[in-house]
């Protein structure tokens, strides 16, 4: 039993789904879940009768408790381990052109932009909140070259309440004028980001709460960087011990221009490696065109992929073979890659996966035990974090969505015949950010901005309940 002097901010009873593993999912029905002062899973319960609740409870106090009605359940938060946030302004918009000319006509001209804080501010905020409407509680931000741009996006990211990694992008070359820096600026404005982003966790670490946000070492790609460059952010990876993202092996075109200008390196993956790029704490996006050597150098080296199958199947990239790099064991996750990607959803990411794996091999497409893996563990093992977050293992950090299928103006609609497992399938293919009734980071319920008014929170009817 628990008593009233054990530190228990919030308990769940319900339904609870997480990922057991890459091929099992756990459907734990009345389960009680017990998460800590520090946004901790302390206590998890299966298959408990209500008319246990009481011992089971002790002296909690039951307006602590939510009880779960049966069209709702509780699931980790959406990992999105590749995303732009300056890009959501024209996400959408711009895929009837190839990759490098999709940059020349949009990202670049959008992007420098965002030398005015006031414009930054503003599609940032609109950028994280949907990001996080959508289940999103981890994110692995690119903002652009911006300093100070770059700051307020942290800012932003600390009000909302997100899980996050963000990274100041690096580019000195083969960039237009309005976008580019010199390889000692970028390095000089790279260590001020990170320890400006020091000097906040510092200030907002306290006995209850942890830091949100990590730096995060981002060449854009390599084609937007010299060698020289590339070198002083490995050195500043490893001086800091900080993780690492950037593209890789999107499409042909981008994979021959970027190989003229490393000769140097064996293929494209090697030019990361060759400059201290490439190792278990590097996240690259895309990874569609791997030559056998490439995908075994990213095994040995422990290097996460971010599958971006919207993207890759929008801006024509080609299909990532995911079910091969699974079977090596390679680290893969999910990322929405907007503005590349035309939603900022997760669950949008985990179908075009699916899509793409269908086509890709039909006899070896992914199941939904392994998407949604992907989408949760895969994206916490990607990020370093699978001992922190991805499911609701005791020790944990409580980042969860709490679901309602049956919110008004579902999306999806659920009959007698449903079980718990065809309920959670329809979220999966059919839902969306209506059905996230509620959103939770290190055991905190997200506040989002709402574009007609204030934070969004559970209103009366919306069948979930206290126990008093």
């Amino acid at each position: 039993m628990l008593t009233s002097a054990s530190p228990v901010s919030k308990v769940f009873y319900g339904t609870i789904i997480h990922s057991r593993s890459l091929k099992q999912i756990e459907y734990i029905r009345h389960g009680l879940l017990f998460v800590d002062s520090f946004g901790v899973i302390v206590r998890m319960e299966r298959n408990v009768a209500p008319n246990l609740l009481d011992s089971l409870l002790g002296d909690i106090a039951r307006d602590k408790v939510l009880v779960l009605n049966d069209d709702q359940f509780i699931m980790p938060g959406l990992i999105d381990t590749h995303i732009h946030a300056p890009q959501y302004s024209y996400c959408g918009n711009g895929h009837d052109i190839p990759l490098l000319q999709w940059l020349n006509t949009l990202t670049f001209p959008y992007e420098s932009k965002f030398k005015d804080l006031a414009h930054a501010r503003h599609v940032y905020t609109k950028s994280v909140a949907r990001s996080l409407r959508n289940g999103t509680t981890s994110a692995c931000w690119f903002a652009t070259l911006h300093l100070e741009a770059t700051k307020e996006l942290v800012n932003v990211i600390q009000e909302q309440g997100q899980r996050a990694y963000v990274g100041k992008v690096n580019m000195n070359q083969n960039s237009p004028a309005i976008l580019i820096e010199t390889a000692e600026s970028s390095v000089a404005d790279t260590r001020a980001f990170i320890e400006y982003v020091q000097k906040i966790n510092q200030r907002v670490t306290t006995n209850t709460t942890k830091p949100l946000v990590t730096p995060i070492i981002t060449p854009r790609f390599a084609i937007s960087c010299t060698s020289d460059l590339l070198t002083q952010l490995g050195d500043l990876a490893r001086e800091y011990n900080l993780p690492i993202q950037s593209h890789l092996c999107e499409t042909p075109n981008e994979i021959a221009f970027t190989r003229s200008l490393f000769p140097q390196s064996r293929d494209y993956t090697s030019i990361y490696a060759d400059h201290g790029l490439l190792n278990a704490h590097s996240i690259m996006a895309h990874c569609v065109h791997m030559t056998d050597q490439e995908l075994a150098m990213m095994k040995e080296r422990h290097a996460g992929v971010s599958h971006c199958a919207n993207s890759n199947f929008t801006i024509k990239s080609g299909m990532a073979h995911i079910r091969r790099m699974l079977d090596m064991d390679i680290k893969v996750s999910l990322g929405t890659d907007v503005a590349g990607g035309y939603s900022p959803s997760v669950l949008e990411a985990l179908r075009s996966a699916r899509t793409c794996s269908v086509a890709v091999d039909a006899e070896t497409a992914l199941k939904v035990p392994e998407l949604f893996y992907l989408a949760t563990m895969g994206g916490a093992r990607v990020m370093g974090l699978e001992a922190v977050i991805g499911s609701f293992a005791v020790g944990k950090e409580f980042d969860a969505i709490l679901v309602n299928t049956a919110v008004e103006n579902s999306p999806l609609d659920v009959f007698d015949h449903d079980t718990v497992e065809s309920m959670f399938e329809k979220y999966l293919f059919m839902g969306d950010d209506r059905n996230n009734e509620k959103v939770y980071v290190q055991g905190k319920e997200v506040r989002i901005p709402d574009a007609g008014g204030p934070a969004a929170s559970v209103g009366p009817g919306s069948g979930l309940a206290a126990l008093h």
